[in-house]
Protein backbone atom coordinates (compact mmCIF):
# COMPACT_ATOMS: atom_id res chain seq x y z
CA UNK A 1 0.00 0.00 0.00
CA UNK A 2 2.93 2.26 0.84
CA UNK A 3 4.17 1.92 -2.99
CA UNK A 4 0.80 2.82 -4.66
CA UNK A 5 0.78 5.75 -2.51
CA UNK A 6 4.12 7.28 -3.55
CA UNK A 7 2.58 6.42 -7.36
CA UNK A 8 -0.37 8.42 -6.50
CA UNK A 9 1.89 11.24 -5.23
CA UNK A 10 4.75 10.92 -7.79
CA UNK A 11 1.63 11.04 -10.55
CA UNK A 12 -0.34 14.00 -9.56
CA UNK A 13 -0.95 16.65 -11.36
CA UNK A 14 0.89 19.40 -9.08
CA UNK A 15 4.10 17.22 -10.17
CA UNK A 16 3.22 17.07 -13.81
CA UNK A 17 1.03 19.48 -14.86
CA UNK A 18 4.58 22.13 -15.05
CA UNK A 19 6.11 19.92 -17.09
CA UNK A 20 3.08 19.72 -19.67
CA UNK A 21 2.78 23.42 -19.72
CA UNK A 22 6.86 23.81 -20.59
CA UNK A 23 6.81 21.36 -22.91
CA UNK A 24 3.85 22.72 -24.80
CA UNK A 25 4.43 25.85 -25.04
CA UNK A 26 8.16 26.51 -24.79
CA UNK A 27 9.68 23.60 -26.42
CA UNK A 28 8.74 24.27 -30.00
CA UNK A 29 12.50 21.76 -30.98
CA UNK A 30 11.23 18.77 -29.45
CA UNK A 31 11.15 15.89 -31.80
CA UNK A 32 8.76 13.88 -29.86
CA UNK A 33 4.98 13.31 -29.82
CA UNK A 34 3.23 15.87 -26.80
CA UNK A 35 0.63 13.27 -27.00
CA UNK A 36 2.97 10.26 -25.82
CA UNK A 37 4.80 12.66 -23.49
CA UNK A 38 1.64 13.18 -21.55
CA UNK A 39 1.12 9.28 -21.31
CA UNK A 40 4.82 9.01 -20.00
CA UNK A 41 5.50 11.97 -17.79
CA UNK A 42 2.98 10.76 -14.71
CA UNK A 43 4.26 7.35 -14.98
CA UNK A 44 8.04 8.69 -14.93
CA UNK A 45 7.17 10.29 -11.59
CA UNK A 46 5.41 8.06 -10.10
CA UNK A 47 7.88 5.29 -10.72
CA UNK A 48 10.72 7.59 -9.16
CA UNK A 49 9.30 8.10 -6.11
CA UNK A 50 8.58 4.37 -5.65
CA UNK A 51 12.30 3.95 -6.43
CA UNK A 52 13.14 6.65 -4.32
CA UNK A 53 11.52 5.65 -1.01
CA UNK A 54 13.34 2.35 -2.22
CA UNK A 55 16.53 3.78 -1.99
CA UNK A 56 15.53 5.63 1.09
CA UNK A 57 14.80 2.53 3.33
CA UNK A 58 17.41 0.26 2.09
CA UNK A 59 20.17 3.45 3.19
CA UNK A 60 18.58 5.05 5.96
CA UNK A 61 17.54 8.03 3.84
CA UNK A 62 16.02 11.18 5.78
CA UNK A 63 13.37 12.63 3.53
CA UNK A 64 15.13 15.64 2.85
CA UNK A 65 18.28 13.77 1.62
CA UNK A 66 15.78 10.97 -0.43
CA UNK A 67 14.71 14.04 -2.13
CA UNK A 68 17.76 15.43 -2.64
CA UNK A 69 19.70 12.03 -4.06
CA UNK A 70 16.35 11.31 -6.46
CA UNK A 71 16.63 14.55 -7.92
CA UNK A 72 19.89 14.26 -8.89
CA UNK A 73 19.67 10.99 -10.25
CA UNK A 74 16.49 11.03 -12.03
CA UNK A 75 17.34 14.68 -13.51
CA UNK A 76 20.65 13.16 -14.69
CA UNK A 77 18.49 9.64 -16.07
CA UNK A 78 16.04 11.99 -18.42
CA UNK A 79 19.00 14.30 -19.41
CA UNK A 80 20.71 11.09 -20.79
CA UNK A 81 17.87 9.67 -21.99
CA UNK A 82 16.53 13.10 -24.15
CA UNK A 83 20.11 13.88 -25.57
CA UNK A 84 20.61 10.11 -26.28
CA UNK A 85 17.19 9.46 -28.37
CA UNK A 86 17.56 12.89 -29.84
CA UNK A 87 14.15 14.33 -28.50
CA UNK A 88 15.48 18.03 -29.16
CA UNK A 89 17.33 20.04 -32.20
CA UNK A 90 19.28 21.78 -29.99
CA UNK A 91 22.52 23.25 -30.26
CA UNK A 92 25.38 22.24 -28.04
CA UNK A 93 24.42 25.43 -26.25
CA UNK A 94 20.83 24.82 -25.89
CA UNK A 95 21.61 21.75 -24.93
CA UNK A 96 23.69 22.71 -21.72
CA UNK A 97 20.87 25.38 -21.13
CA UNK A 98 18.66 21.78 -20.82
CA UNK A 99 19.99 20.63 -18.79
CA UNK A 100 20.72 23.47 -16.49
CA UNK A 101 16.74 23.91 -16.78
CA UNK A 102 16.59 20.70 -16.10
CA UNK A 103 18.12 19.87 -13.38
CA UNK A 104 17.13 23.24 -11.45
CA UNK A 105 13.44 22.19 -12.25
CA UNK A 106 13.85 18.59 -11.10
CA UNK A 107 15.21 19.99 -7.55
CA UNK A 108 12.11 22.26 -7.01
CA UNK A 109 9.31 19.64 -7.89
CA UNK A 110 11.37 17.05 -5.92
CA UNK A 111 12.26 19.26 -2.92
CA UNK A 112 9.34 21.10 -2.74
CA UNK A 113 6.55 19.72 -4.05
CA UNK A 114 6.76 16.24 -3.61
CA UNK A 115 7.99 17.01 -0.38
CA UNK A 116 5.38 18.76 0.53
CA UNK A 117 2.73 16.41 -1.26
CA UNK A 118 4.50 13.41 0.92
CA UNK A 119 5.07 15.16 4.46
CA UNK A 120 1.43 17.11 4.49
CA UNK A 121 -0.72 13.94 3.48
Amino acid sequence: MKYLKQFVIGSSCLVFLPFYYSVKNKQPKKTYNYYDYTLIAPIWFGIWNIISLIIAEYFGLSDRLRFLVISIISSLSIMCISYNTKSYTFTNTEWIQYFCYIFMKYLFTWNIVIFCLEKYS
